[in-house]
């Protein structure tokens, strides 16, 4: 059967519409420096980037108090990571000296918020094995690689993720066997997108398919003579 022009032509839209909750997608933001001990150009320039996304700020740094609405489990802070500062991991913060550290041995830190997240990064630093990732809960698992560097030489990163789709009660850090510092965390809410109720698509779609039928109704009018009424 041959479908109606209007038809035709409405359908993919109707189709975009009704997978519209699914357009949001998660962006990830990530500069990395090998062999760094202080932060590099790479990091730095990737921590400006996700801010100017995000519209955030640096909310930890672990030079005072805990932030409202935020607690971490695992994990140490302290101002000495233990040896070489590329390979170990160090501070990040401008006249400061503390940082979370993440002691190896296939430890978990885990942040978790009161009201949720819609984006959260950090410095990471003393990066040197392929088992830092970062998990999350955003209606699905999503897991995050945090990049690494020669074994001799370390490094470190800034990575963050955003999905103004969605809002994240925790974020949790697994080390493997590498010891890693963290550091100027990034989290926030931002604007969360406002994606239409699924109801509201499909009321949309049933308006776009009868303004279709009208159209065919008035066309199969004026083929045959008559005018409407």
């Amino acid at each position: 059967m041959t479908m109606p022009s209007p038809v035709k032509t409405l359908l993919p839209l109707l189709a975009m519409l009704l997978g519209a909750p699914a357009m949001a997608q998660l962006a990830v933001t990530s500069g990395f420096d090998s062999g760094a001990s202080t932060v590099g150009p790479q990091a730095a320039a990737s921590q400006a980037s996700f801010l100017g996304t995000t519209g955030g700020r640096v909310m930890l740094d672990f030079e005072g108090g805990m932030p409202a609405g935020l607690a971490i489990q695992g994990g140490r802070v302290t101002d000495d990571s233990g040896c070489r500062a590329a390979l170990c991991g160090f501070n990040t913060t401008e006249a400061g000296s503390q940082f979370l550290l993440a002691p190896g041995k296939k430890g978990t830190i885990t942040f978790t918020f009161g009201e949720g997240v819609s984006y959260f990064g950090a410095y990471f630093s003393g990066l040197q094995l392929a088992t830092g990732t970062l998990t999350f809960q955003d209606g699905a698992r999503q897991e995050i690689s945090l990049p690494y560097g020669d074994m001799s030489l370390g490094g470190m990163a800034f990575v963050g993720f955003h999905n103004p789709g969605k809002l994240i009660d925790s974020v949790s850090f697994y080390t493997g066997n590498d010891i890693i510092a963290i550091d100027d965390v990034v989290y926030g809410r931002g604007p969360v997108a406002a994606v239409p109720e699924a109801g509201t698509l499909a009321t949309m779609g049933l308006g776009l398919l009868a303004i279709a039928g009208v159209r065919r109704a008035r066309a199969g009018t004026r083929a045959s003579g008559h005018r409407p009424a």
